[in-house]
């Protein structure tokens, strides 16, 4: 099965070190989140601290169907990551049109 761009975007954010794991991390990030991608199997405490931080930051929220997050990122009980980088942010927000499991369900300021 071929990676998609998102999938490679992310395998970057890793190399890179510029992805942040789980929504308690996320929301305790103080600055330089530029887009959270959420699964849609987030329990609701968690969801309710991912909205939190999509407000705070004012960046782009992506939801990805159930279990694709963890399964493209190679890490299966992950559910929420933050990116920290503006260029790979912008290159995975671009690439949500090309791609049915994931979706831009809110749009920030950034």
């Amino acid at each position: 099965m071929e990676k998609s761009k998102i999938e490679t975007y992310l395998g970057f954010c890793i190399r890179a070190r510029k992805i942040v794991f789980g929504a308690e991390e996320v929301e305790q990030k103080k600055k330089g989140v530029f887009l959270i991608i959420a699964d849609e199997s987030l329990g609701t405490s968690s969801q309710k601290l991912v909205a939190k931080a999509q407000e705070k930051f004012a960046c782009p929220l992506i939801k990805a169907t159930a279990g694709t997050l963890g399964e493209r990122l190679h890490r299966i009980g992950v559910k929420t990551v933050a990116i920290t980088d503006k260029n790979l942010a912008l290159a995975i927000v671009g690439e949500t049109a090309n791609d049915t499991q994931f979706k831009l369900y809110s749009g920030g300021t950034n």
